[in-house]
């Protein structure tokens, strides 16, 4: 494919850099463009792209279960608190319903990696579990060793049954939300859950015999010092897990405890000096960074963030959840009666979308493809026809002025600035028209909506 050369003016993109660097260091981009400036996008869109899917080429999957005993203090993820054992057996109902009518679109694609996300996903059941992955068996191709990863949030709880039954349903790969184990700041962040029920659930879960796990990690947050912060760490290394999360606070929206304590969190310095210590100290027992995010030891890299990268296809169950076929983007209602509603009158929870066209593929490929820190100069222009000074010199120049990033041959490399701006590099690889209707939103744009399945 030969594309255009997309203009931009260096000093608007200075400007709109330089503003970005000093932001929330937490922030994440999770989808290309803003998923809330996508418009309503008609089902044969969604269709179209899924035709153009290569038929045996790895497609992973996603399964958001949005509800959560209780909300945490950092927390802007779509989640409904408290609800019903009923209601969330009527969600898993409507799951199988939506997994029937996205297999009828895409045939039974092969799947190398399933993630269960939220919400708080452990709060299936075995049973619930065993019959969430038969259905999905059912409708596509398991591929041989593919991941199958579960979210868990770590208190007592989860129950060496619910561990035991979850291995058998398939689940490979668990990843602990633990965020801290200084149980002062656990009570800050709302959390019900304490360190010695953490470190217990762990010991329960290498005996059932996984030995595939994450830790979720946070710095940056209310009343952490560098000292509980160095403690955790050291504590997460003894359990000796697979692959480890670090993530400075994010305090982007309105709407959480977080939020309106944002003058009260650590200063931005304290959370970068947090940051490196934990790669510093993670590099010295051998894990490797992959991500700005995920530390990995040999062997067991996040199968799943890195097909999100690579632009693999995703099939994305349940409400607000993503999809994304062959140049083309989209996702489903989050509020739950509506979710609920069209897919009652047979038709796809579709809510909107973005079509990529063809001047903004190459914008879309290097925002993806550099959360792996580096944009091969090869592959790009194998796909796209030009090479990567070409496409983006401006932003490139912008970079190593910045001291952000630096070519290496043909390839564009993040520096230790960089990886820790990834994001601020992204929304720099934007095409012009992404940043213009991001710019032009409205406040209440930005606003998840949200309703129970019987409003």
């Amino acid at each position: 494919m030969n594309c255009s050369v997309t203009k931009i003016d260096k000093e608007t993109l200075r400007e709109r850099l330089q503003r970005d660097l000093g932001r929330d260091p937490g922030m994440l981009i999770l989808a290309y463009p803003y998923a809330r400036s996508w418009t309503p996008i008609p089902v044969s869109a969604v269709q179209e792209g899924w035709r153009r899917v290569d038929r045996n080429g790895p497609i992973s999957l996603y399964v958001h279960i949005p509800f959560c005993r209780q909300k945490c203090a950092f927390c802007d993820f779509l989640a409904y608190y408290g609800r019903p054992t009923s209601e969330i057996d009527e969600y898993l109902a409507l799951l199988g319903d939506e997994l029937r009518m996205v297999a009828d679109m895409t045939g039974r694609l092969p799947v190398e990696a399933v993630q269960f996300g939220g919400g708080t996903p452990s709060l299936l059941s075995p049973e619930q579990m065993a019959s969430l992955m038969d259905a999905i068996t059912t409708s596509f191709r398991l591929t041989d060793g593919a991941e199958v990863a579960l979210e868990v949030f770590p208190d007592k709880n989860v129950t060496s049954k619910f561990l035991r039954g979850w291995k058998q349903a398939g689940v490979n790969r668990l990843s602990f939300g633990i965020q801290t184990f200084d149980d002062a700041i656990k009570q800050d962040m709302g959390r019900p859950d304490i360190a010695s029920e953490n470190l217990a659930l762990i010991e329960r879960a290498i005996a059932v015999g996984f030995s595939n796990f994450n830790v979720d990690l946070m710095c940056g947050v209310l009343n952490q010092t560098m000292e509980s912060w160095m403690a955790t760490i050291d504590l997460t290394l003894r359990l000796k897990p697979a692959h480890i999360c670090v993530f400075p606070v994010s305090v982007r929206h309105p709407g959480t405890h977080f939020y309106d304590h944002r003058s009260d969190l650590p200063p931005m310095e304290t959370t970068r000096r947090m940051y490196d210590f934990a790669v510093v100290r993670l590099r010295e027992v051998g894990f490797q960074r992959t991500t700005k995010h995920d530390f990995a030891r040999p062997g067991f890299e996040y199968r799943y963030e890195r097909m999100i990268a690579e632009l693999a296809p995703l099939v994305g169950l349940g409400a607000n959840c993503i999809n994304y076929s062959k140049d083309c983007i989209y996702r489903n209602h989050s509020d739950l009666a509506k979710y609920a509603a069209t897919l009652r009158q047979g038709e796809l929870p579709v809510r909107a979308g973005h079509v990529f066209p063809e001047e903004e593929r190459p914008h879309n490929y290097a925002v993806r493809n550099i959360e792996y820190l580096r944009l091969s100069g090869k592959d790009f222009a194998d796909h796209f026809g030009m090479s990567l000074q070409t496409a983006f010199g401006v932003q490139i120049a912008l970079f190593e002025e910045l001291g952000l990033a630096r070519m290496a041959g043909d390839d564009l490399v993040l520096t230790e600035a960089g990886v820790y701006s990834t994001s601020a590099v992204k929304r720099a690889l934007f095409h012009p028209s992404a940043w213009e209707r991001f710019e032009t939103m409205k406040p209440e744009e930005f606003i998840i909506e949200r309703g129970v399945l019987h409003e």
